[in-house]
């Protein structure tokens, strides 16, 4: 077993008579073992969720009319529902999308409420290092990347696998998770700035990867396409991104 001295010298990077001086001086002050044990502690990159809050959460979303109508105007059918276990607080009057590792365990979910914009997620959610539905469609060679996990649901209804990166923002963690599982990247970003600002990130970071495919101007984001426009997306590549990063 480790002596304290060798503990304090791999837990900080003291030398020997450095980490020596550093016990010395804390013996009085506190319990040395029991920091230098919490500094060996490494925390796992994701936390599991209740899985029961989820299925709670499905089951009141799949049995209220009015969950039922939010999902039904977003074009999300109740196969979907089911499919993506989306869940209903009828508490908050919010709707629930579960958000899960790369493995498929349940990290928490985002929410958002049924009036108005208002988006709630559980304490703690690693949006930064997942990508929605990845679990579903890692084993796919080609994917399509959306800002929002409604619009990830929609291409997946309409047979095209999907992940979505829960915001405009990419974070370079969820460059490398779709650099690790995909090959061919179609990045369908929202018709605005922050969707701008997203398309061009992952294509500096994955160029090679990348096809920008640039929905009409009369659309904001898939969201607003029928599931006939959706399956005829036309695969082109951007060449306003193209000029402007050479």
């Amino acid at each position: 077993m480790a002596s304290l001295t060798e503990l304090v010298m791999h837990a900080t990077g003291r030398s020997y008579f450095e980490s020596i001086r550093f016990i010395k001086a804390r013996e009085q002050q506190t319990n040395i073992q029991e920091d230098v044990a919490k500094a060996l502690v490494v925390k796992p990159d994701y936390v599991p969720y209740d899985k029961e809050v989820l299925l709670r959460l499905n089951n009141e979303a799949l049995s209220s009319p009015r969950a039922l109508e939010y999902f039904a105007g977003r074009s999300i059918t109740k196969e979907s529902m089911s499919k993506f276990k989306l869940g209903y607080s009828s508490k908050q009057d919010m709707v629930t999308v579960p958000v899960s590792a790369p493995d498929g365990m349940p990290v928490g979910f985002v929410g958002r409420s049924v009036e108005g914009k208002v988006f709630k997620n559980t304490p703690g959610l690693p949006k930064a290092k997942v990508l929605f539905n990845l679990h579903r469609v890692r084993n796919e060679d080609t994917i399509y990347v959306v800002e929002s996990s409604f619009d990830a649901i929609r291409l997946d209804q309409c047979g095209l696998p999907a992940v979505a990166t829960l915001g405009a923002n990419v974070s370079n963690l969820q460059i490398d998770l779709l650099q690790k599982y995909f090959n061919n990247i179609y990045v369908v970003a929202d018709n605005d700035e922050a969707g701008g600002n997203m398309k061009t990130r992952i294509y500096e970071k994955l160029s090679s990867r990348v096809t920008v495919i640039q929905l009409d101007k009369q659309y904001k984001d898939i969201g607003e396409m029928n599931d006939d426009e959706i399956k005829k997306l036309n695969i082109s590549f951007d060449k306003s991104i193209s000029a402007m990063l050479q």
